[in-house]
């Protein structure tokens, strides 16, 4: 929240100063664009997993430390201007990345309750995905033939997949069956949507008075609370601090 806060505080200054700027400088004259661009998600993200599957009878624990590093997304978007320099736009962007954690487990006993046995293996690769579909309000400032400025606030909307361990094949050792190993994980996917409020700016370069090239910088952070088969909920958290750049094509 603190760093949604002070985005939309650093957008509504540079538009204003911007703004005061642009009161002895062109109009935005364009119906629209179109911008294809490769972006960057600078943040990783760290969450834990401990799920409660049920073995001989009785409740395991296991946990799985997640990571998922930073990494980059394409992005698509198009703008229409509505009235003056007002208008809409419409994106769509999609990242994702994969890890391969260690999981750490407490296997029941299989004869004597209350005396769980440490285990530990690898929890395979692990996939994690964020589709995003932006609709924000725009106000496009030109600055001059060339350079334009869009000031982007609006929501974004997250479908947001994420894989789990859903419970452990156990090989028990020999009697009095004191050690135990883990011969094998079921994954399980869970999906989940969830709102951001998304504020952010786009500029432009016109390389000539339809094509151009641009980047843009923007703050858009989501989290969902995602059930895991042995019972309770995690936290996962999608977007974040973006930035990239790419063409654009003004109509």
């Amino acid at each position: 929240m603190k760093k949604t806060k002070w985005l939309v505080i650093l957008c509504g200054v540079m538009s204003m100063g911007i703004a005061d700027a642009q009161a002895q400088m062109i109009q935005w004259t364009d119906r629209g664009y179109l911008s294809v661009n490769f972006g960057i998600q600078p943040q990783s993200r760290d969450f834990t997993e401990i799920s409660a599957p049920d073995i001989h009878d009785e409740a395991a624990a296991i946990t799985v430390p997640h990571h998922i590093g930073s990494g980059a997304f394409p992005d698509f978007a198009v703008g229409y201007r509505l009235w003056e320099n007002l208008g809409v736009h419409v994106g769509y962007s999609y990242f994702s990345k994969s890890e391969s954690p260690t999981l750490s487990a407490q296997i029941p006993h299989p004869v004597i309750g209350g005396q769980p046995r440490s285990a530990t293996a690898s929890a395979g690769e692990l996939s994690h995905s964020e589709s995003a579909f932006h609709t924000h309000l725009l106000w496009m400032i030109p600055l001059s033939e060339e350079i334009e400025v869009a000031v982007l606030v609006g929501p974004t909307f997250y479908n947001i997949k994420q894989e789990f361990v859903e419970t452990v094949s156990v090989q028990e050792g020999a009697a009095p069956y004191t050690t135990v190993s883990i011969s094998g994980v079921t994954q399980v996917e869970q999906s989940e949507t969830a709102v951001a409020f998304t504020a952010g700016l786009d500029g432009t370069y016109k390389l000539t008075p339809k094509f151009g090239i641009g980047a843009f910088f923007r703050y858009s952070g989501a989290s969902a609370d995602m059930p895991l088969s042995g019972g309770g909920t995690v936290t996962v958290e999608a977007g974040g601090i973006q930035i990239g750049g790419g063409l654009r094509y003004r109509f």
